[in-house]
């Protein structure tokens, strides 16, 4: 399930990001040139022979197929290099910004250790936020490199699913170990994301007792701090309510390092612990729908409200605002993601444009707030 309604369209990064940055411009360009040949789900009529690629110019449309050989094309190379020269120029705003930009601007560099010195003696949770993530995706990365190291190729090719190779890691961020959970509770205590970041390391440590007071620390917070798009959200405060091409594209580089930590601290933690059987359990199930009643203050994301859905159902409770049915969610999901994805069969400078608003206002609202409100804009769905 997409995390955010565009995300199959603009960026789709790893679980466990590398150090070097999570996703850049090209992540976009590639989805083009592999989606361009299939047939548009928005015109009706039969695809022009021309195309105007933004920052290129006018192409054929079917130079914009890929051929068997894997080789980029020459306006894949021309945009590439657009792109990134666009995130070096919207990084070097964030430099000269807030420490929060600042700390950003470390992150999309891909480094952990001077987000991490940054954030260290700030008061910004936000800012303390995203260095925290950025140091547990190191540290994440690590894990990852360290265990393929240790599997023998042919081990892994047993088991049905080979990891792609993966780059060493350099150096060790130092400046992580004087981060922690612990402080930024202190520094945003009504904030639920520490506690759900704690309910994910005991359910992997099969602590029972720790699932449990993680859940009841979750049900006396009254929020979840910002949502998925942090860094996206630091790069909105210096990029213009009309985002150029090239803003456009350093915005989807921010989509692609705030999707790299999507699942760290997100209500889809409480699944687990609150799945069916556990609710067996007096105890547990007191504390879920404990958790449940609060979790239409903290739900921002389409994820969150399958999650909410779904927990209430198990519990009897009457559905939330904030619970969609799957059905109303899908089709939100579908339209929202057309909407945002006209510049992949027309991209246009114009439509890439339109694309970088699309993100600033998820950045700002949250996929949910976008999902209802195209609801409420489309036709009734059927009476439940």
């Amino acid at each position: 399930m997409p995390v955010m309604a565009s995300a199959p369209r603009v960026a789709a990064g790893p679980a466990t990001a590398a150090p070097a940055p999570a996703s850049r411009p090209e992540a976009a360009i590639e989805a083009l040139a592999g989606a361009a040949s299939a047939p548009s789900q928005l015109k009706a009529e039969a695809p022009k022979e021309f195309i105007d690629v933004c920052g290129v110019g006018r192409i054929r449309r079917s130079e914009l197929e890929r051929g068997d050989d894997r080789q980029e094309p020459a306006w894949v190379q021309a945009l590439s290099r657009q792109g990134e020269q666009s995130l070096s120029d919207v990084v070097e705003r964030l430099d000269a910004g807030s420490r929060r930009q600042r700390v950003a601007a470390a992150v999309l560099r891909g480094d952990a250790d001077a987000a991490a010195q940054l954030a260290a003696s700030t008061d910004d949770a936000k800012a303390y936020r995203m260095a925290l993530q950025a140091c547990r995706r190191d540290i994440s990365y690590r894990q990852a490199y360290a265990y393929q190291k240790r599997v023998p190729p042919a081990a892994s090719a047993a088991s049905g699913f080979v990891m792609p190779q993966m780059a060493a890691p350099g150096p060790a961020p130092n400046a992580c170990a004087a981060l922690n959970l612990d402080r930024l509770a202190l520094l945003d205590p009504d904030d639920a994301w520490p506690w759900l970041v704690r309910l994910d390391d005991a359910h992997a440590k099969a602590d029972d007792a720790a699932v449990s007071q993680a859940l009841y620390q979750v049900a006396q917070r009254r929020r979840l701090s910002g949502n998925n798009r942090m860094i996206t959200a630091a790069m909105s405060e210096v990029v213009g309510a009309e985002p150029t091409p090239g803003e456009t594209w350093a915005l989807v580089s921010a989509v692609g390092t705030d999707m790299a930590s999507a699942m760290q601290g997100s209500l889809l933690s409480i699944g687990r612990p609150c799945r069916a059987e556990a609710l067996r359990d007096a105890n547990r199930r007191q504390l879920c729908e404990q958790v449940a009643r609060r979790m239409p203050d903290m739900a921002a994301e389409a994820m969150d409200s399958r999650v909410l859905h779904a927990l209430e159902e198990r519990l009897g409770l009457p559905h939330s605002p904030q619970a969609l049915f799957r059905e109303d969610t899908d089709r939100a999901l579908r339209g929202m993601a057309e909407e945002s994805g006209r510049w992949m069969d027309e991209p246009t400078c114009t439509n890439v444009s339109s694309m970088g608003r699309h993100l600033l206002k998820l950045a700002r609202e949250g996929e949910l707030a976008g999902m209802r409100a195209f609801l409420r804009s489309s036709p009734a769905s059927a009476p439940r």
